[in-house]
Parts: C-alpha cells; structure tokens; sequence
C-alpha cells in the first residue's frame, strides 16, 4: 500500500495500481461499503464489496448494485493480487462492517459509521490490531457524551407508557434503517402495544425481519395498521406526516444523537439515541488498539485528531492533510 488520500470527502487506498474505495469515494476501483445508509453508498458502477444484509436493505429502499461481492463477516475475500479486504462488525446497524485491508506488509482498518456500545439488536464494534486505523469522528468533540443506552430506552419506554395513557399516539421521527429498527425492538420487547411503521421502514424492517424474527411491526395505510392507530398504537417515521390520525393526536418526540446540542421546534421529547460512538467511545477505541497511526474522518475530525495526539498517538485528520503516505 502506498498512501490513503481523500476523494469526494471518503478515503481511497492506492495498493500497487489498483483503488480501493470507501464508501461515497469518487472514482472506480473496489468500493468497500460500510452500511446501508444512503450517504455512504457510493457508485453502482465500482465493484462493490459489502454484507449481503447490506444489499438486501438497499435493494428495500430502491438501490441495486449490478457488480456486487458479498463480504460476510469474518471471511477474508482475496479480491486484489496480493491484498485481502475482511468485514468485521462495526455495530452501527444491521449489517454494517468495519473494513480491514491487508497487503504489502501492512494492515489498514476503516471504520465506516461504527458504534462501540451494544444495543438492543447489535453487539458492539469488534476491537480490530493494525498499523492504520482510519477512524470516524461524527460525534468526535468532548459535548458529545452519551447517557447510558439502558437510561435512554429506559425514557423512551416511560413516555411511551405516558403518552398512550393520556390517548395520545407517541411518534418517533428516526431515521429510516437503522434507528426505527432499533425503536421497534425496543417497544415489542417492552410495552404490550402494536408498532405502526411508514412505508419506507416497513420495507427496511421486513429485511431486519430475516435476521430478527421476533421483530413485530405493521404498515401504515394497511387495513391491520389502521386499526391498530385506531384503538392505540406507537407510530414510527422518517418524517413528520401527519399531527393526527384517525382522529388522535399525535406527540412527536425526535431520536438522534445531535438532540445532545440541536433542538428542533415541534416536538414534545427529544431522546439522543445514537447508533454511533460518541467522543468517549471514540477515544477508548483509539486508546485500546496499538495502531501506529490513526486517521480520524467525518464530523469533528479535526478536534478528534487534536485530541488523541495529546494523548500520545500520531494522529491527523484527513480533512486537514488530505494525503498520507504508508
């Protein structure tokens, strides 16, 4: 491997003449995609290397990939002469993967979006050895220290009991893969209620099923979802849609973790519920591996980098240096 530079704000590899890309990378080559969040998907056009759970929950949400390797966790793929590229969970969602590039002597390790924190559905990132570790930093400051997962879904239920006592219908506005999948989890496990989803997390959800068949949830504008709205149920959606239905009110409460230090207008509970490491997550998973060089990226990269290097580590933000040679 010669050098990891950043191309359309993801990083690229270069190993002997060959590319390997991350995620949303410009360019051609081997695309390594992370997860299946829309950010991060990159270009049909690459061959793309990513978790068949990955794929299928692109395929629910209309993106295909024709050149397509299914990498399953844990196996070496041998896809470069002389490189190997292995996923490992990164804990961020279903089917998300950390990437560990081996070649020439040298591993490097990409993150993509990882969370350290078990939860509900995902176990924790795996804590991966190497030489490189290139590390994201959505939530790379010291304001971004999360509550314990257990205190927040702890809330979450608690408000949701609240709300449907009053005959109100609680509303959780979430992100379409992922986050909603994770809500539902936590409702079926925990409040006797049935789970009305949108469209477009009912199509999510249904691959979520494959893996989670415990998992419960009906769609909305379904005869069985309606009547479910009907006599009290927990609504789920990537948007606001709609303030009442079927005659409830509906209270909308946001789930992410930016409700640490942002604050939309219109909701009635904010919950920062995050499927990424925050700062202190970040840090351990730095501190914990004997990389001899770690790359930050995403989000607060830079105060991320500043960070770890007064703890010692040879750190740097790609934003910053662009460019580094191995």
């Amino acid at each position: 491997m010669r050098l990891v530079r950043l191309e359309g704000g993801a990083p690229v590899l270069e190993v002997g003449y060959s590319r390997i890309l991350f995620d949303s990378a410009w360019g051609t080559g081997v695309r390594c995609i992370s997860h299946a969040h829309m950010d991060h998907a990159g270009s049909p056009g690459s061959v793309n290397l990513m978790t068949g759970e990955t794929m299928r929950i692109f395929a629910s949400r209309r993106k295909y990939y024709k050149k397509f390797i299914e990498s399953p966790l844990g196996v070496k793929i041998s896809i470069l002469e002389g490189a190997t590229i292995t996923a490992l969970n990164s804990g961020h969602m279903l089917g998300s993967s950390l990437f560990n590039v081996e070649a020439d002597g040298l591993s490097v390790v990409y993150t993509g979006d990882m969370n350290v924190y078990d939860s509900i559905l995902q176990k924790g990132a795996e804590q991966l050895e190497g030489d490189v570790l290139i590390l994201e930093a959505t939530y790379g400051s010291p304001v971004y220290k999360f509550p314990e997962r257990e205190r927040i879904y702890y809330e979450i239920v608690k408000w949701v009991s609240k709300t449907l006592a009053q005959g109100e219908i609680p509303a959780f506005k979430a992100y379409t893969a992922g986050k909603a999948q994770e809500l539902v989890a936590l409702i079926n496990s925990t409040v006797q209620t049935p789970v009305v989803v949108g469209p477009e997390v009912f199509s999510v959800s249904r691959v979520y099923k494959n893996t989670y068949p415990w998992m419960d949830f009906l769609r909305k504008g379904s005869r069985e979802g309606d009547e479910a709205l009907k006599g009290g149920a927990v609504y789920i959606s990537p948007t606001i849609d709609t303030q009442t239905l079927h005659g409830r009110r509906l209270r909308w409460a946001l789930v992410t973790g930016w409700t640490l230090t942002h604050r939309q207008e219109g909701f009635s509970a904010y919950f920062p519920l995050s499927a990424h490491s925050d700062f202190f997550g970040l840090v351990s998973y730095a501190k914990n591996s004997d990389y001899k060089t770690v790359l930050t990226i995403y989000g607060y990269s830079p105060v991320l980098a500043r960070h770890l290097r007064r703890l010692g580590l040879k750190a740097y933000a790609l934003e910053e240096k662009m460019q580094i040679r191995l």
